[in-house]
């Protein structure tokens, strides 16, 4: 898969140095899209909340958004993007119990599977989402 990875804001090395667990995390979310061009971007508190505002009209801070991008002309440019905040995902981390790169990848394959079609918007959706998350990342 296509997956380009940026880190927005400051993170740990072992995150850095899990990139190809994070890349898997995803392509494992996009299921049958995962040979399309990917961005994985690890932000801050400020870029994830600037885009929930700007996107969704909810000026707060969130752990994930993804976007499935219109398609361009140009060969190679990015099918979507998925948005992971670095403190809220610490946080969620630590009150979980675990560690900051495992809530990654979670927040990694729950975003791709928002570009893969999956919603959450109800309970009912969150739950079959999370188990399909959870389901993934024991494939890890």
């Amino acid at each position: 898969m296509p997956l380009n990875l940026f880190f927005e804001t400051a993170v740990p090395a072992e995150v850095k140095a899990a990139k190809t667990a994070l890349a898997r995390a995803a392509a494992l979310g996009l299921g049958r899209h995962a040979s399309k061009p990917v961005n994985l971007v690890y932000t801050g508190g400020p870029g994830i909340k600037d885009l929930n505002r700007r996107f969704l009209g909810k000026n707060r801070l969130t752990d994930v958004i993804a976007f499935n991008l219109p398609p361009a002309p140009v060969p190679g440019s990015a099918w979507g993007e998925v948005y992971v905040c670095v403190p809220v995902a610490a946080s969620q981390a630590r009150a979980l119990g675990h560690s900051l790169l495992t809530e990654l990848l979670v927040l990694t394959a729950h975003g791709a599977l928002h570009l893969a079609g999956m919603d959450d918007a109800t309970p009912a959706l969150r739950r079959r989402m999370n188990l399909k998350t959870a389901a993934l990342l024991k494939k890890l």
